[in-house]
């Protein structure tokens, strides 16, 4: 693999290592991407084999056990998915997004690296040998329905492996694994539900949680299966069914297990559990508890608040359609700083269409086109899950962009940022 970067005096740095050189092995052992470079170079005696314009280098040095290299390889080929599952997110987006929003992964790597999700479908008998010599551990994996008929037609697949072995056997060797279940009306709830969270909570600690959230279905499904969006009762009907099981996975693990996501419950009307219910969080970037997490922080951020602040000042804070009552308590307690005056403003997806109502999906021009409508403001609060970790809106409008078309008022990211803002105005 091909070396990118090379940080300055790292162990690589003073290896005489270099951008552009290839890494071949380390300590004999073949390196095909990132994963293997840090299993093979946790050992404190290394030999690493590398070619330079064709020319081999042979570099060994000693370092210490938990000591970084300082080498950032190369992005892999990753694998596609080849499943052609019935609500796929990626087939409802429209076109002349950025590139990479259209690649579909069934890559274990990445679900190991960055948490995504993945359906086995693909999985090898040298993927599951390999994640369980090197303990790539948890892995995140959309399981749908363990009703292997159901399974197969949510997934578009021919006939996969059966999904409860697969887990059964990572699970005995250690790995933990994350389960999700994006719930399609009248095709895997009711009673394929009940049995897909018995099946999966049954490999406890294995599988260390059960995530349930509602298919997300855009105004671009031309072409595509008819499926029903969750509605109101139905939410309401899945949380109230599923709350014993909750109750007794807590009395059973001392976990709650089975977690519902924030859009369920706001679909449902309902107020989130209280931050014990999550214990971990360890779905959160799932969108499970994100929002009880949110309130959470602000509670403890709200005791260095200012009482006052230096002039008199507005915000604006924005977010998706569905949270707006989520953050009353946020905006009822800001609005006792004395000259401050807040107020949200909730914005329709244009991009995505009104089905599609959470902040982390607002595109940066539909932001900036519902703010031109409203008076202008001193700030502008906007949700931080919007932005990826390149600072950009799924529409590609960078963070930088949105400021400039926002200005003179001050544009602030996340809670944390809003806070210190408010800090630095304080009277």
């Amino acid at each position: 693999m091909k070396i990118q970067s090379v940080i300055k005096n790292s162990l690589a740095d003073r290896a005489g290592l270099k951008a552009g050189d290839s890494i071949l092995s380390v300590n004999g052992s073949r390196v095909r991407d990132q994963i293997d470079l840090r299993f093979h170079a946790a050992e404190e005696n290394l030999s690493i084999l590398a070619v330079r314009g064709g020319r081999r280098l042979q570099r060994e040095m000693r370092k210490q056990q938990d000591k970084d290299l300082g080498i950032e390889l190369e992005e892999p080929s990753y694998r596609r998915c080849a499943n052609k599952c019935l609500f796929c997110f990626v087939d409802q987006m429209p076109k002349g997004l950025r590139r990479s929003l259209y690649f579909k992964d069934e890559d274990f790597r990445l679900s190991f690296l960055h948490g995504n999700y993945l359906t086995l479908t693909g999985f090898s008998r040298a993927d599951r040998d390999r994640v369980i010599a090197q303990g790539l551990s948890p892995l995140y994996v959309s399981v749908h329905a363990t009703d292997e008929g159901v399974r197969r037609r949510l997934l578009g697949a021919g006939r996969p492996a059966p999904i409860m072995p697969l887990l059964r056997d990572l699970a005995s060797h250690g790995i933990r694994i994350h389960t999700q279940i994006v719930l399609c009306p009248g095709i895997n709830d009711g009673r394929i539900l009940d049995g897909t969270v018995d099946d999966l909570a049954g490999l406890h600690p294995g599988v260390a949680s059960i995530a349930v959230v509602p298919v997300g279905l855009t105004k671009h499904r031309r072409g595509l299966p008819r499926l029903k969006p969750v509605s109101r009762p139905h939410a309401r009907e899945i949380i109230a069914k599923h709350k014993p099981r909750q109750v007794s996975f807590r009395k059973r693990f001392n976990r709650t297990v089975l977690y519902f996501s924030d859009e369920l419950y706001m679909l449902a009307g309902l107020d989130m559990p209280g931050p014990i219910w999550y214990d971990d969080y360890p779905q959160l970037e799932n969108g499970v508890g994100m929002s009880r997490l949110f309130l959470e922080r602000f509670r403890e951020c709200s005791l260095t608040l200012p009482p006052k602040l230096k002039k008199d000042r507005n915000i604006v804070v924005v977010t998706g359609k569905l949270a707006e009552p989520v953050l009353e308590p946020f905006v009822q307690r800001l609005n006792k700083i004395k000259g401050l005056r807040i107020r949200i403003v909730s914005v329709e997806n244009g991009l995505f269409g009104s089905s599609v109502t959470v902040s982390g999906l607002l595109a940066g021009r539909d932001i900036v086109a519902a703010l031109e409508k409203e008076a202008k403001s001193d700030l502008y609060a906007l949700p931080g899950n919007a932005l990826n970790g390149r600072g950009l809106f799924i529409d590609g409008m960078a963070d930088a962009k949105i400021r400039e078309l926002l200005a003179p008022a001050r544009v602030t990211f996340g809670l944390e940022d809003l806070i210190g803002t408010l800090g630095s105005w304080a009277g």
